[in-house]
């Protein structure tokens, strides 16, 4: 019975693991299409009697390839595509049948084929798909040396593993965005639940564990990673025909308060214990009990009850009376009380986000649906995919890539012919697909580096693995299917823990059509795929390079673009005016953007001592800081942001902005490139905010309140203060300059 609760958190943590089931399902159907297309082709094979059971693993290979190769915007589209990758694959087929006849002819044309699949990309991402295929089918055509005689049962098998791809990707297991989303909500609660759950732990535990230290920051980063996951669905997908009544805004800020919620509760429960505050008893329980009705108070589940809620909302309102309890004569708590008040008013935000999902479900149910033309949310002029703008001087990335891939795939041919006669493609295989998906030269690095590391690891185990199966028959087929799941489940988990799947079906696949699998084999496999990864490496470094610094700047300066966006938003309603972006909404896109560079950084990190020469983890440092500040904005402050209008005031938070604005645009031309600038300092400002009650005696809750409010706006301010010096920036005083640059025009 003591090892029930530690079953009970890893049972729910598995299933929090995967948001949406969307690896579960796209690895389902994957291998429920390979299994089909598989077994119907060998049925069909049996039947005419013919002994090509090759025909059947390119069969396998087309259904795959038509659940994962297929992207769209819509199902039609997608569809289209997928009726395309039959045509591409058995003109290929077609292809590698006659071309081996011609010296290196088809050498020609897989290489023509891989510079299309890059160079076309820009015209949309049916035409890589297509050429992906396209590649696959004539390599395995004239690995297998296919007659042409032989070619109808390919034909064959190709319209099978395209049938199937079709069935089971717009069919039997056809995606459903409302039933992703419901999913990812019930992930997004049971990670939040596990991660509170740990967090009244440590406050009812008096020692300080390092382990579980460990533990709340890693869930707290989980759990933003499932807010982002929702954030993005949100986009597509109106929770309303999940949860009538609630509309997409109001669940994005309900995510977006409890993540809060988390990483506030995360980093004050740590302070708080550090600081002596749990040692006093009636703190300790109070929170406590504030972390366990928060986990009982799920709006969405479907078993839910409305009294949880009121529970929850009378615990933190004993939170709120315990505060007031203290006083500033009490100096011990003066330290501490802060971080209390920070948990309590999140708290409220999230209460009353769920109150308001409940509301809306219960309206909805009374007075059924309002008909009311849905609005345009948060609509932007920006490219929503920015990330495939390109500029217009010189080659443009795709055009880059694709002669770095056909310079690679000829020294990846000709080194095959020299090394691996009998399987000189391998290289070729391996400097193709480590150059997909790749732009700078770290990110090439990394992912040359997983590669031949899963690949050696999947190479020795797969070898024992085919002996000891070897002759089973049946169960080896298992076992070559359980890694194809494995290999698509874990892709998005790990490339290397997917590489190693890969080659241990791999090894299981030569051993069937072999009949029996050498050392010298998977020796020359990995041998093969460290050339190959070496190649692509070495042509990514030398021919249009993208350095990894470079790309980490380009990714600093989308997150001040969008920083700056951020930030003017939250001024707007501060100067009277209505706000033009969901803060929400942008919080989430900020957090995206800096995930972004920390994906970008993470060649540095696998170099010893690279990280800290270069000045990235200092930067780092500082934008995860800003990022913190710039969520704190939306959920520390108060949501009723209505103050009087004084034209002094106005004019001073208007300051505020076209301050912060140059600042930002300060920032990304530092970035850029550009020396001898100066980034503005807002002590004066700040001090003009904070002392405005003094002479304002009449209006003093208010401008407490926007002094509240202005915090993080300073300590944002402060950040970028502190980045753009290192970059060589200096300061200066934006009270006195701005306005005598004002007085001037």
């Amino acid at each position: 019975m003591n090892y029930y609760p530690s079953i009970r958190h890893w049972l729910t943590r598995l299933s929090a693991s995967d948001p949406g089931l969307l690896r579960l399902k796209q690895a389902s159907k994957v291998i429920f299409s390979v299994i089909s297309s598989v077994v119907t082709t060998l049925l069909l094979l049996k039947l005419a009697g013919s002994p090509l059971f090759t025909a059947a693993i390119l069969s396998g290979v087309i259904g795959m390839m038509g659940i994962l190769v297929v992207m769209g915007d819509t199902d039609k589209e997608k569809k289209v595509t997928t009726l395309l990758l039959a045509l591409s694959s058995a003109v290929s087929v077609t292809l590698g049948t006659f071309l081996p006849r011609w010296n290196h002819a088809a050498d020609g044309a897989l290489l023509l084929i891989i510079f299309l699949a890059f160079y076309l990309q820009k015209y949309g991402m049916r035409y890589f798909s297509i050429c992906m295929v396209g590649f696959m089918s004539v390599y395995f055509s004239s690995l297998l040396k296919l007659q042409f005689t032989q070619a109808p049962w390919f034909y064959a098998a190709i319209a099978v593993g395209i049938s199937y791809a079709f069935l089971w990707n717009f069919y039997l297991m056809k995606d459903k965005p409302e039933k992703v989303l419901k999913r990812s909500m019930m992930s997004f609660h049971k990670q939040t639940n596990l991660t509170l759950a740990i967090v009244k732990e440590s406050i009812l535990d008096p020692n300080k564990s390092k382990a579980r230290l460990r533990s709340l920051r890693k869930n707290a980063t989980k759990l933003n990673e499932y807010a982002r996951v929702i954030s993005d669905q949100l986009g597509s997908t109106d929770p309303g025909d999940i949860w009538p009544g609630i509309k997409p805004n109001q669940l994005r800020l309900y995510v977006f308060d409890t993540e809060m919620l988390i990483e506030t509760f995360v980093s004050a429960s740590v302070q708080l214990k550090l600081l002596h505050a749990l040692e006093h008893k009636e703190v300790r329980e109070t929170l406590s009990n504030v972390a366990k009705a928060l986990i009982d108070a799920e709006v969405l589940r479907d078993e839910y009850d409305p009294k949880q809620l009121q529970v929850a909302e009378k615990t933190v309102q004993s939170l709120r009376s315990q505060l007031n309890e203290y006083n500033s004569e009490q100096m011990d708590s003066s330290k501490w009380l802060y971080l209390v008040r920070r948990i309590e008013s999140i708290a409220n935000h999230v209460i009353d986000g769920a109150y308001i999902l409940q509301k809306a479900q219960e309206d909805y149910v009374k007075f059924g649906a309002k008909d009311e033309s849905k609005p345009k949310e948060d609509e932007t002029t920006d490219d929503e995919n920015g990330s495939n703008v390109e500029e217009d001087k010189g080659l443009k990335l795709s055009t880059k890539k694709a002669f770095q891939a056909v310079i690679a795939g000829g020294l990846s041919i000709l080194l095959g012919y020299l090394l691996s006669p009998t399987h000189q493609y391998w290289i070729l295989l391996t400097a193709y697909i480590v150059l997909l998906g790749t732009e700078s030269v770290g990110s090439t690095y990394v992912k040359a580096f997983q590669r031949t590391a899963g690949t050696l690891i999947g190479a020795v185990l797969g070898f024992f693995l085919a002996e000891l199966v070897s002759g089973t028959g049946i169960f080896e087929v298992i076992c070559l299917f359980f890694c194809v799941f494995m290999a698509f489940y874990l892709f998005q988990v790990s490339y290397t823990i997917m590489s190693f799947w890969i080659t241990m079906m791999l090894a299981l696949m030569y051993d069937l059509l072999l009949g029996g699998i050498t050392e010298k084999l998977l020796q020359d496999r990995f041998v093969d795929t460290l050339i190959g990864a070496g190649i692509a490496l070495l042509v990514s470094s030398f021919l249009f390079p993208l350095k990894t610094r470079d790309k980490i700047n380009e990714s600093i300066i989308e997150f001040f673009e969008e920083l700056e966006t951020y930030l003017t938003g939250f001024l707007e309603s501060f100067a009277g005016k209505n706000k033009t972006i969901n803060l929400a909404d942008a919080a989430f896109n900020l957090d995206q953007k800096l995930n972004q560079i920390r994906t970008h950084a993470k060649p540095f990190e696998k170099i010893p001592g690279k990280f800290q020469n270069t000045g990235i983890e200092r930067w780092m440092t500082i934008l995860v800081a800003i990022n913190y500040y710039a969520k704190h904005l939306v959920a520390s402050t108060s949501r009723k942001s209505q103050y009087e209008q004084e034209n002094e005031l106005v004019e001073m938070i208007e300051h505020i902005s076209e301050c912060l604005k140059d600042n930002s645009q300060t920032m990304r031309d530092l970035l850029k490139g550009t020396r001898n600038l100066s980034v503005w300092d807002l002590h004066e400002e700040r001090k003009f905010i904070e002392k405005y009650p003094d002479r304002n005696k009449g209006k003093v809750l208010n401008h407490a309140l926007l002094i509240h409010n202005l915090y993080y706006v300073w300590k944002i301010n402060q950040s970028i203060l502190s980045l753009a010096t290192e970059l060589g920036a200096s300061r200066k005083l934006a009270s006195t300059q701005k306005k005598s640059q004002g007085m001037a025009e």
